[in-house]
């Protein structure tokens, strides 16, 4: 192969449950002193792939994680230098912050498909930014855009290796990740909050992971999944001319036993955190409470399982009061992986997967970075957050053991949902309607539509975008939205 042309990707993609794992492991079983990374997506499930390794008779695999060491990347970094076999098990976040360069000569086999977008636009306290930023970064006076200071990198790093783990920390993380990659757009700015009249400090980090360093460096890459081909990773793969062939390990195709009953939750192909807080009066609630569109919504599809076990996937600011539904089990968004529920026959997705203004903006200056197209690349992200997440939380039920006694039953948000749902799971399911309300009617847009028209005339009588935002009370960035805009 010449050495300028792009690496072909390896893809075993196949329906959860049907054992693209276990083809790995068979194949070590068959070869087991090559020497393989294999990245999953979470620490619980690094566990979970060592134990069945160790089953098999093959010793020299291994987890390095930060349940067991300190500084991950470093230890990773030094094993790939040794020469001997062995198998490391580490997570996607490892993946993605190793040098490419020290997988030569190894064969990488990635889990899943990484979430590549790495946007990230928050507000830290000075004591934090402060105690964990001050000391490594410099910041220009006019863009903003900040950068690591010279002879800071090998300390900054080591502070990333410490917070990378500790949710609480996870701002601070992508900033220091993103400034040490160093392609990264990272500006922050000091500022007033006028809510609390405290000085803060707003990160602004527009990052990509670049997968492509990974497939250039190592023997082979192999990436297993369920939908790879939607991903935002394998558009940026086929902008850069990787190509794609069947993996080794792709397992041989099994439908399900039996079809799976879809229940759509709202008409049509639209939902939103405004429309699920819309009151019966077109008003929108600041937050959740029994009268919103939502509850109702979240209340019919619990009623109708009747006690049975239901798994249950929603936003953090949905405030249904599951504590009332004992058979009600919260799901994270990202459940690639989780096992343990093959006796559940129900699930429940009310998510929406759509972007602030400001995410969105982050969104487009990302992809242009990536040379994407801005609509594929956008609905790539919208595969990954909406689509993905639904078609994963239907698949932790009995579905996927392949060997239920009964079908499932699957509430999702929208009658579109409903016909991805059903395409993806393949085979026969039916869509029924019979929870199906129709979209509310909500007062939000008029709103808007006024904050837009009094913003432009604000500026016609020559006020600045900064002060337009401090008479309304908003960021700067929603003023250059609204003055954007047309009504």
């Amino acid at each position: 192969m010449s050495p300028n042309k792009p690496k072909v990707i390896y893809v075993a993609e196949a329906t959860p449950g049907t054992g693209k794992t276990e083809q790995f492991i068979k194949e070590l079983d068959a070869a087991p002193y090559k020497r393989y990374v294999y990245a999953v997506p979470t620490k619980v499930l690094t566990k979970d792939v060592v134990k069945r390794i160790h089953a098999i008779g093959i010793a020299h695999a291994y987890v390095i994680n930060s349940d067991t060491h300190k500084n991950v990347t470093d230890t990773v970094e030094c094993s790939l230098l040794e020469d001997d076999p062995k198998v490391l098990i580490i997570t996607h976040k490892t993946l993605l912050d190793l040098d490419p360069r020290y997988l030569q000569d190894w064969i990488v086999v990635i889990d899943e498909v990484p979430s590549v977008a790495n946007n990230l636009t928050k507000d830290i306290g000075d004591h934090a930014y402060t105690n964990f930023l001050e000391k490594f970064i410099e910041i220009d006076s006019v863009s903003t855009r900040a950068s690591i200071k010279q002879g800071m990198t090998k300390e900054a790093r080591a502070t990333y290796s410490d917070v990378v783990n500790d949710k609480g920390m996870s701002t601070i993380c992508t900033c220091l990740g993103a400034l040490l990659r160093g392609k990264a757009d990272v500006f922050i700015k000091e500022y007033v909050d006028k809510k609390d009249s405290r000085w803060k400090w707003q990160v602004r980090v527009i990052d990509y992971f670049d997968l492509c360093g990974i497939y250039e460096a190592a023997q082979e890459t192999h990436i297993l999944g369920a939908n790879v081909t939607g991903t935002l990773a394998y558009q940026h793969a086929m902008t850069k001319g990787h190509t794609l062939e069947v993996s080794k390990f792709t397992p041989e195709y099994r439908g399900y036993k039996f079809p799976s009953y879809i229940y759509p939750l709202i008409g049509g192909c639209k939902v939103s955190k405004t429309m699920l807080l819309t009151l019966p009066n077109g008003d929108v609630a600041e937050e959740w409470n029994e009268h919103v569109y939502g509850h109702a919504l979240l209340r019919d599809a619990i009623q109708f399982v009747q006690g049975e076990p239901l798994l249950a996937q929603v936003h953090d600011w949905c405030k249904f009061p599951f504590e009332d539904y004992p058979n009600v089990i919260r799901m994270p968004f990202d459940a690639r992986g989780l096992n343990g529920y093959s006796g559940v026959h129900h699930t429940l997705s009310l998510i929406h997967g759509n972007p602030n203004p400001i995410e969105d903006q982050n969104n487009s200056e990302m992809l242009e970075k990536m040379a994407v197209d801005i609509t594929i690349g956008k609905q790539a992200l919208r595969n990954e957050r909406y689509r993905e997440y639904i078609f994963q939380a239907a698949t932790r039920s009995s579905i996927r053991t392949f060997s239920n006694d009964r079908p499932t039953i699957h509430f999702v948000p929208t009658e579109e949902s409903g016909r991805h749902l059903a395409f993806d799971l393949t085979g026969c399911h039916y869509i029924l309607k019979d929870l199906t309300r129709h979209a509310p009617t909500s007062n939000a847009k008029g709103k808007t539509q006024s904050n837009i028209l009094t913003a432009k005339a604000l500026s016609s009588e020559g006020l600045s975008a900064r002060r337009i935002a401090q008479a309304m009370g908003v960021s700067n960035r929603t003023v250059s939205l609204w003055l954007k805009q047309t009504v």
